[in-house]
């Protein structure tokens, strides 16, 4: 959540807060805070026709707001002074906002900086060129195509348009907020900085660690070099991510859909309830998939790195686990529910944990170089008679046809493509 402030009465601040997803330019919020002056009686307002050179706001007395409207800004102007410009240019204005002015502009288009502290600009459309270089600047180019350059830090930009922003600064907030039919571009290569997706088909591309929030639009991620690790937290629509050699946190949060690419880094990748994720890639560092609440699928047959894929401790669901070419782990978990694994190619272990209550799990292709892991169970029998007690399942038993072993629990593991209990000779481990 961000904010707008303005100088109030008596010296108390005029704030509107605003969201992802509002669809409201700088220029609407700050619109909002003056309204609010005016109702209160504490606005006053100065006109003129045409300014030219650098602009002093005038100052007034009784902690009132000040706002010089002005028809017409002519050539490169610098405003002081703590209260506001506004200005409708038709044509393309330069106009810099030094700190603690605010600059409110129309559809002409132009250059405008924000620099020192507290700097704002918020205008209604055009083609912009927009930079905040000093600190705590709020900056917003309405619904036009827009730059903006981000050098400051502590930053907020609203984006509103077509916009592109360019970040190299510290600790800038970066929101999209417009109405989803246009493209918002992020080159990422400051410290800190946090992106907030909204409806639009996002494009991030980062060189250093970042946070990225998916909205309800698309988000295309690409990572940067080693100890640049992005946390990505998805949101309604698709995501598509690869990782640069520091890697990616990525949390499912509510996408059905999203595909992450390990690129020269590893991985870490959370689910949730009702998607598939896919895992891509071959940069043979490990990867980790983790299951979250409820059904989802954890599909990682297009990588050909070791991969890790564990259900939680303590959530029931049913998870499908595809492993690709390497040597892939693959634990069931403690909790109720159920796992389907593929291990894929490579030397896989399949790991099954003492649970409260009974599990129902699949192995789909058990072969030669894998490994069973039963763990919890040591006081209640012993591999051998866990594998001479294995029965050969039909098609109507729970986890389908195929060699099956009943653990004390009741929980079954059913390997679906064996049909005799030699076939596990030297590869359980019981303990």
């Amino acid at each position: 959540m961000a904010t707008v402030t303005v100088p109030g009465a008596s010296g108390s601040p005029v704030t509107y807060t605003f969201s992802t997803g509002a669809g409201l330019s700088v220029a609407q919020q700050i619109a909002n805070a003056l309204g609010a002056a005016i109702a209160g009686g504490t606005l006053s307002v100065t006109s003129a026709a045409t300014v030219s050179g650098p602009v002093s706001i005038p100052t007034v007395s009784g902690g009132a707001l000040s706002d010089l409207v002005v028809t017409t800004v002519s050539g490169a102007t610098t405003v002081t002074g703590t209260g506001i410009l506004t200005t409708n240019n038709t044509g393309p204005s330069t106009i810099t906002a030094t700190g603690g002015s605010t600059v409110i502009g129309g559809s002409g288009g132009g250059s405008f900086s924000a620099t020192g502290a507290a700097s704002e600009i918020g205008l209604l459309g055009g083609a912009n060129t927009i930079s905040a270089s000093g600190t705590g600047d709020t900056v917003g180019g309405g619904t036009g195509s827009n730059l903006f350059v981000v050098t400051g830090s502590g930053n907020v930009v609203q984006s509103a348009g077509a916009d592109t922003v360019s970040s190299s600064g510290s600790g800038n907030l970066i929101v999209d907020s417009s109405d989803g039919t246009k493209p918002f571009i992020v080159n990422e290569s400051g410290t800190g900085d946090t992106i907030l997706g909204g409806a639009n088909p996002a494009t991030v591309t980062a060189t250093t660690s970042t946070r990225v929030y998916a909205g309800s639009g698309s988000l295309s991620f690409v990572g940067g070099g080693a100890g640049t690790t992005a946390t990505i937290l998805g949101g309604t629509g698709t995501a598509s991510m690869t990782a640069g050699a520091g890697g990616i946190v990525f949390a499912d949060n509510t996408a059905t859909s999203a595909t992450v690419n390990s690129g020269t880094g590893s991985v870490t990748i959370f689910g949730a309830s009702g998607a598939a994720i896919n895992l891509t890639g071959s940069s043979g560092k490990p990867d980790f998939l983790i299951a979250g609440a409820g059904n989802e699928t954890l599909n990682a047959s297009g990588s050909s790195s070791s991969n890790f894929f564990a259900m939680s401790g303590t959530v029931p669901g049913s998870v499908v686990m595809l492993g690709g070419t390497g040597n892939d782990t693959m634990l069931a978990g403690a909790a109720p529910g159920s796992a389907t694994m593929t291990g894929g190619g490579g030397s896989d272990v399949f790991v099954f944990f003492k649970q409260a209550s009974k599990g129902t799990d699949v192995i789909t292709d058990f072969n030669a170089s894998d490994s069973l892991f039963i763990e919890g169970y040591a006081t209640t029998g012993s591999a051998s008679q866990l594998q001479n007690a294995a029965t050969v399942a039909g098609s109507g038993a729970a986890g389908g046809a195929g060699l099956q072993l009943t653990l004390s629990d009741g929980t079954t593991v059913t390997f679906s493509n064996l049909t005799n209990a030699a076939s596990l000779n030297g590869k359980i481990q019981y303990g």
